[in-house]
């Protein structure tokens, strides 16, 4: 995943305290639909979801350095990835339903080789 450019590297100065950066939102007919951001705050940068209902909730908070804004925002994306079941290169996809995926039928191989006969 190509790294995430802070406000400063885009050319956009030094964020103010309430500047608010939006990674996305959830798909459509979505059973909780809303959107994730990564706003600067007084103390931290923060990853809040804002549910459609109007709640805000925060997800995870940050130190108040440019890395931290480079954490928040792609904790941000990777939420929206997770909504809309996008996975990462490298990882497998999911099991359909009534499936078993490959890696818990490693576990369930890996119980049988570790378990004694009673």
């Amino acid at each position: 995943m190509e790294q995430v450019k802070t406000a400063r590297e885009l050319g956009l100065g030094e964020p103010t305290i309430g500047y608010e950066w939006e990674a996305g939102g959830t798909p459509r007919g979505d059973s909780a639909p809303g959107r994730w951001t990564a706003t600067k705050r007084a103390r931290n940068w923060v990853v809040l979801f804002h549910s459609e209902k109007g709640a805000e909730y925060v997800i995870y908070t940050f130190p108040l350095t440019e890395e931290g804004e480079r954490a928040a925002k792609t904790m941000a994306l990777k939420l929206v990835d997770i909504a809309w079941g996008r996975t990462a290169r490298g990882e497998k996809p999911k099991a359909k339903e009534g499936e078993k995926s490959e890696a818990n039928k490693e576990n369930i191989s890996d119980k049988k080789k570790n378990s004694r006969p009673t």
